[in-house]
Parts: C-alpha cells; sequence; structure tokens
C-alpha cells in the first residue's frame, strides 16, 4: 500500500501495526506461574468484574484493564519479568515494513497512539529502532477512565486541532474511525504478519480440554466427574471410613490425579481420530484446544494433584492429625505413591492402547477404562460389599450403553437409559447377594438406602421416559 508520510505528522497505532502482537495479551501471557495465571485469567473471564464497576467504566471497555490490573496486583513480579520479554518481543514483532517507510519517507514527526498501558508499552517501545517523538497511551491505575474516552480524546489532549487536521494515521483498527475521519491521510491498513494471540493460548490447565475442547457446553467436569464419579467413590468408600469427610476429600484428589491422565486420553484418542477417520467426530473448538494438552505437564499435574489425597490417605490410616508427620508416615505415604503411580500407568497405556485398535476391540479395552474410574482406587483404599456393588453397576451400565453404542453401528451415542439401568443392576444386585447370603440387613442399611434413592433420583426422568413408550403389544398389528 501506497503511503505518502514525507514531511508529515504520523500518528501510528502500536498493536498488530507497529508491533504486530497485542502488548495487552502479550503482557498477560508473561504470567508466572504459567498455569496458576491462565486459572486467573479464565476465572476473570467466568465472573466478569468488569460489569461490576461503576458508570461508565462498567462494561466490555474495562476488561483488559481490570485483567491487567487485577494480574498484576496478584502477580506483582510480573512488571520485573516484563522488561526483559518486552525486549525480546520487540525484536521479534516489530513491523519491518512499516520501520522501512519511516526511514525512508523522513516524516516530520512520529507519535505512537494506542489504548494500551503505559507500563507495558513502554518497555515495547524503548527497544524499538527508533525513537518516537511522543507517545500517547493509557495510563496504567486510570486505564478505565483513558479507555472510556477513547484514542481520538487522548490524542487531542496531547496534540493540536491543527496538527490532527494535517497529519497521517496509520492503523488496523475500525474503533479508529473518528480518528481517521479527522486527519488528512487516513490509512486503514491489516498487516498480513500481525496476529491476535489471546494470552495463555498454550497453557495447559487440567480438564480445560474436557471442558472446552472435547465436550463444550455440557460442563463434563461438574455433571459427570463431581456430581458422579466423585460422589459414586464417596457412597462407596467414604460412606464406610471413620473419616468420611477426610476421606471425601482424599478421594477428590486423587480423583483429579486419575482425570488429569484420563483427560490425555481423550486428546489423543481425538488425534487419532482426526489422523485415520474419513469422519471423525470432533467438537467445533477442537482445534483450538488440542495442542495445550503436553504429555510431561499433564504427569506432572497428575502428581501434585495426589500428593494431598495420599497425605490424606496417610493420616486416615495411622488415625493421626493432619499435623503429625513423622517417618512412618511418610514410608507409608511413598508406597502409596508408588501404587498410584503404577496404576496411571497402567489406565495410559490401556487408553492409548484402546485409541490404536479397531472400533471392535474397543468395546473390550472400554470395560477396563471403566472398571479403573471405580475399582482401581481400591489399589489405595477399601469397601464394603454394598460399595462393591454399586461399582459394578456403575462399570456395567456405562460399559453396555457402548456396546450398544458399537455393535449398533451408530454414528452418535443412542439414548440408552444408563442412570436408570445403574439402579435397575444395583437393585438386583444388592437383592440377589442379600438372597444368596442371607444378609438381609444390608437391603436395610443407610448406605444402601442412600445410593438406591441416588440412583433412583439420577435415573428418574429415563423411567419416566420408558414407561411413556411402553404400550401394549396389539399395537403392533398390522391391519391389512
Amino acid at each position: 500500500m501506497s503511503m505518502e508520510l514525507q514531511g508529515k505528522l504520523v500518528i501510528v497505532d502500536l498493536d498488530e501495526t507497529l508491533f504486530l502482537r497485542n502488548s495487552t495479551e502479550e503482557y498477560l501471557n508473561s504470567l508466572q506461574p504459567k498455569t496458576l495465571g491462565a486459572v486467573l485469567l479464565i476465572a476473570l473471564d467466568i465472573l466478569k468484574p468488569w460489569n461490576w464497576l461503576p458508570q461508565p467504566l462498567k462494561g466490555d471497555q474495562s476488561r483488559d484493564w481490570c485483567r491487567v490490573i487485577i494480574s498484576t496486583l496478584i502477580f506483582p513480579w510480573t512488571l520485573i519479568f516484563w522488561q526483559q520479554q518486552a525486549q525480546k518481543l520487540a525484536h521479534n514483532y516489530i513491523n519491518q515494513e512499516l520501520i522501512l517507510k519511516f526511514l525512508e519517507q523522513f516524516p516530520s514527526q512520529i507519535v505512537i497512539a494506542t489504548l494500551g498501558f503505559d507500563l507495558i508499552i513502554n518497555p515495547i517501545i524503548k527497544n524499538l529502532q527508533f525513537c518516537p517523538d511522543a507517545v500517547i497511551s493509557c495510563r496504567f491505575w486510570q486505564g478505565g477512565v483513558d479507555r472510556q474516552r477513547g484514542k481520538y480524546e487522548l490524542v487531542k489532549a496531547v496534540l493540536t486541532d491543527e496538527e490532527i487536521a494535517n497529519a497521517a494515521v496509520i492503523t488496523d483498527s475500525t474503533d479508529d474511525q473518528v480518528l481517521l475521519d479527522a486527519v488528512a491521510s487516513p490509512y486503514l491498513v491489516q498487516w498480513p504478519d500481525a496476529q491476535y494471540v489471546p494470552a495463555m493460548a498454550d497453557a495447559y490447565i487440567p480438564f480445560l480440554y474436557l471442558e472446552r475442547g472435547k465436550r463444550p457446553g455440557q460442563k463434563y467436569f461438574i455433571k459427570n466427574i463431581i456430581a458422579d464419579d466423585w460422589l459414586v467413590l464417596i457412597l462407596a468408600i467414604a460412606w464406610i471410613s471413620p473419616y468420611p469427610a477426610l476421606q471425601s476429600i482424599m478421594m477428590l484428589f486423587l480423583l483429579l490425579s486419575f482425570w488429569c491422565i484420563y483427560e490425555y486420553g481423550y486428546v489423543d484418542n481425538d488425534i487419532i481420530a482426526e489422523t485415520f477417520e474419513q469422519k471423525p467426530t470432533l467438537s467445533a473448538t477442537y482445534q483450538n484446544y488440542k495442542n495445550r494438552v503436553k504429555l510431561l505437564q499433564v504427569w506432572l499435574w497428575a502428581i501434585i494433584l495426589a500428593i494431598p489425597g495420599l497425605f490424606l490417605l496417610e493420616v486416615i490410616k495411622l488415625q493421626l492429625t493432619p499435623k503429625t508427620i513423622n517417618l512412618s508416615l511418610l514410608s507409608s505415604m511413598g508406597l502409596d505413591g508408588v501404587l498410584w503411580l503404577t496404576f496411571l500407568s497402567v489406565v495410559f497405556g490401556c487408553f492409548w492402547s484402546y485409541n490404536r485398535l479397531d472400533k471392535q476391540t474397543r468395546i473390550w479395552l472400554y470395560f477396563c477404562l471403566q472398571a479403573s474410574k471405580c475399582f482401581g482406587f481400591l489399589i489405595v483404599t477399601t469397601t464394603n460389599s454394598i460399595g462393591i456393588m454399586l461399582f459394578a453397576s456403575q462399570v456395567l451400565a456405562r460399559w453396555i450403553a457402548y456396546i450398544v453404542y458399537r455393535v449398533g453401528k451408530h454414528t452418535e451415542w443412542m439414548e440408552f437409559p444408563g442412570e436408570f439401568f445403574r439402579c435397575f443392576l444395583f437393585t438386583f444386585l444388592i437383592i440377589s447377594v442379600a438372597l444368596g447370603t442371607g444378609e438381609l440387613s444390608i437391603l436395610l442399611s443407610w448406605q444402601t438406602l442412600v445410593i438406591f434413592a441416588w440412583c433412583a433420583y439420577r435415573g428418574r426422568r429415563q423411567f419416566v421416559n420408558i414407561c411413556r413408550q411402553a404400550y401394549p403389544i396389539y399395537k403392533d398389528k398390522t391391519l391389512v
């Protein structure tokens, strides 16, 4: 694009124009520890504190300002690390094509005008290949007010109306239309090498792939991992513990550790499907998240989440308070840690094999994967016969649903009444054991009654649907 800049005052945008990235996102991307920074940014996007601000600051216009301020207050060392990071970014992402135009045409003045924040952009500008005559930006602490004013008003506060009217503006943003309309030479340019990269786009966060890449919009973590898998473990294991609260928390940590590995199996499954299947079933957001999950980080988080769970396990075993630590506890914890990592390795290997076998053979390994979600935890703890029957009901219900799906050759999961079927299986198993052993008391134990009530509640809608679909056989008669 031809630009006549010689002898003119040039007002140039920074983000994705002079600097081929977004300075705010790059700053937020430098938060350390990276995973905690990513968790914070996700939490802010969920809570949206910028909508809590009074007018006129309230709204998305203050989003970046809130994210920057809150992140800096929580991770104050970021400002120190940013100095060196900004130097690297300025070297890697300066718009060389635009710099050459400045050097060739000798504008009278170069003014950088941006809605970026001064503490963020100044280290970048300091490392540019030229020294601008002025920098107009948002103040760090008053950035919300400055962003509400807009770039044109910020420029007017520094330059005269005559200077603006005779100036040239180079920007990539249509949000600068007021400023573009006010100058003699407006240039709205989309630079091919410019890219908006969201902060923490490559950060690994446990269970993020499940929530946004594998099953977006389904609230899988809450509905399936917490409200199903964890509750099954509580009803089967924590119920009979002398310390049910501690046992429940312990099982939660171990379950999260387990799901770090299991989630990676889902990622691997989708990558294999994308590579080898003609019509893979992938979510619309799969491409955005598939490269975030790194195997080393997966194992690191699996270990980190397992440590408090294993510690609580030993506290329960030794009937100690959480503050008591001795050699016996640490030794036992180390042994259980080895057992737990061995179990996770087996799950990893099973899922790896499952992903690389044909779909009919997968039926048998699917049983092992489902069994690992329940019976695998018995490698470090125990349950009773009622818990075993709940585990068996859980595994068989999911396995049979999968068999129906695979053998039926459907492209999508059928509306199999899995929740009701689990309740049906548990009822059948508990009555069979009670009659077979003569221990009729287990039918009236509180554990049995609570499990049955929970299973019945979860399967109530499916039971109603089954009843509604039932009809007399004579209605199938065909009239000739």
